[in-house]
């Protein structure tokens, strides 16, 4: 029986000055895949987003990539995380 590989997931939030991306990933090659496309994107964009890793307690393959922006006062967020979304064809990004 082979196992089905999921695909990297999206959430995205924003509030008046505040804006997140959720980056889901299933395994080591998504997470690497998720890093490299954050770290191109910081270098083109010259920003400095808050970065968190969260492991899956039970596979720490797995896990969430979160990326926050806390004032981001200028909006710069959209453009940043729709090239990270284009980079990683992700299809669909839910909305909070």
């Amino acid at each position: 029986m082979s196992k089905t590989k999921a695909c990297i997931e999206a959430y995205h939030e924003m509030e008046e000055r505040y804006a997140m991306l959720e980056i889901k990933f299933f395994n080591k090659d998504q997470s690497s895949q998720i890093n490299s496309a954050v770290v191109n994107a910081i270098k083109e964009f010259e920003v400095s987003p808050d970065i968190m890793i969260e492991h899956d307690n039970d596979n720490k393959n797995e896990g969430i990539y979160i990326i926050e922006f806390h004032d981001d006062y200028d909006k710069e967020s959209g453009e940043f995380f729709e090239k990270i979304i284009k980079d990683l064809n992700i299809g669909h990004c839910s909305m909070g």
